[in-house]
């Protein structure tokens, strides 16, 4: 009998040995073979209460807790999963998750966490979700996201971020998703993303960012979808996206970018959308749109653009749809490279109108024969420009004329002189000794 009671009282002290604590009064816990998931969300809990050390699932949304313990997983070293979503945190000191080895998911969302300090995330190896949405943080430190080399969805929308200094993001290998609309981000400077070669997608809408670093993509090779509408974006520099080999959606639409420079979008080979919309384009520059083999929809809706340059538009044999409303398009002899290019594509949606209600699909060829460059014939080097509702021969050098069939020389005697150009004006000038001007006698 004494040997059967030291039994049960040996083995009641083993189990309180393995699982210190109790579920707490105001939870409800479920034990399982990984050990207590407890759930105390919506108990007006002002802290968090003390837990079983076998604790893997925590959920304490919703409640009105200010702070998170420092080393809090030291006593929970199975935690994989916390929900302190809303909450009142104002901040996360660093060394907090410092013992938390075994966390997989962490979501902080909507609280009022102001700012996150340099080291406060560093060495979770087993990291996978990180949702710091909906909070009021402004600054991220450098270095404050170290050795996490698996997470791969990060985010931190909805929040006041101003700015994001060189080095904030930095060695995520396996970093996918990364979301940052809804802050108030002002520029993206070089080295903001460094070895992140693994991000698909970069969500940046909603900021107030005006410059946008040169090869963005460096850092991120993989990158599939960049979003950066509802920016304050007015010039976009030529080769911003030079190595995005892998970008599959562009969205630069509600910016104020006035002009592209050619080539800007020049082997973008795995484009497929690129939204332009609601900008202040005025003209598009022969090579914008060249070698784009992928490209699906091509958005520029409500611009401001009234001339499309011969040769806009290249090599593009996968577009199905050009949106072009809401643009004063000047359908004089200028819209004759867009029109010829379009109906020699009638697989290409598009509901282009002049800026007088015309469809451009709708003009007749007759009424576009006099803007045909093939009936210009220019002389010397001159070149065939529109000139209204025709076409004009723009000269080089000596030649005048309608067809620049005539030289200025042949009518400005030199003398034994020599007959040039002026750069500046335009005019025949000759070329004399120091004694003679405008004309060159014989000695």
């Amino acid at each position: 009998m004494s040997i059967d009671i030291c039994v049960i009282f040996f083995c009641a002290v083993v189990s309180i040995g393995v699982v210190k604590g109790t579920c707490p009064l105001t939870c409800s816990c479920v034990d399982d073979s990984s050990g207590s998931k407890i759930n105390c969300s919506s108990k007006y809990l002002e802290r968090i209460p003390p837990l079983t050390n076998n604790t893997y699932f925590l959920e304490l949304g919703f409640n009105n807790i200010t702070e998170i313990d420092i080393q809090f997983c030291k006593e929970m070293p199975q935690l994989h999963t916390i929900y302190i979503n809303n909450n009142l945190i104002t901040k996360v000191p660093v060394n907090t998750f410092l013992d938390c080895e075994q966390l997989y998911r962490i979501d902080l969302q909507y609280n009022t966490i102001r700012s996150i300090e340099s080291n406060t995330f560093v060495n979770m190896t087993n990291l996978f979700y990180l949702h710091l949405e909906y909070n009021e943080i402004s600054v991220i430190e450098p270095f404050t996201f170290m050795d996490l080399p698996n997470l791969r969805i990060l985010y931190l929308h909805d929040n006041n971020i101003s700015t994001i200094k060189a080095s904030t993001f930095m060695n995520f290998p396996s970093l996918g998703y990364l979301y940052l609309y809804h802050n108030k981000i002002r520029s993206l400077v070089s080295y903001t993303f460094i070895n992140m070669t693994n991000l698909r997608l970069l969500h940046l809408a909603y900021n107030h960012i005006q410059d946008i670093a040169v090869q963005i993509c460096k850092a991120v090779p993989l990158l599939e979808g960049l979003h950066l509408h509802v920016n304050q974006i007015t010039e976009i520099e030529e080769k911003t996206f030079e190595d995005c080999k892998k970008l599959k959606t562009l969205d630069l639409s509600v910016n104020l970018i006035e002009y592209i420079q050619p080539t800007t979008f020049k082997n973008l080979t795995s484009l497929q959308v690129l939204h332009l919309y609601d900008n202040e384009l005025s003209t598009i520059e022969p090579f914008t749109f060249m070698d784009l083999p992928s490209l699906q929809d091509l958005h520029f809706t409500r611009n401001n653009i009234s001339l499309i340059r011969e040769q806009a538009f290249g090599y593009l044999p996968s577009l199905s749809e050009m949106v072009l409303s809401g643009n004063p398009l000047n359908c004089d002899c200028s819209i004759f490279p867009l029109w010829s290019w379009l109906i020699e594509r009638p697989s290409i949606a598009t509901n282009a109108k002049c800026s007088n209600g015309t469809l451009i699909s709708s003009l007749q060829s007759p009424a576009l024969d006099k803007c045909n460059p093939d009936i210009c014939n220019c002389f010397n080097g001159g070149k065939c420009v529109t000139n209204g509702n025709e076409l004009a021969c723009d000269c080089i050098g000596q030649w005048t004329g309608a067809f620049c069939q005539e030289s200025q020389c042949i009518s400005n005697d030199c003398g034994f002189g020599n007959c040039y150009i002026d750069s500046v004006n335009g005019t025949a000038q000759c070329l004399c000794d120091a004694r003679h001007v405008n004309f060159c006698p014989g000695m």
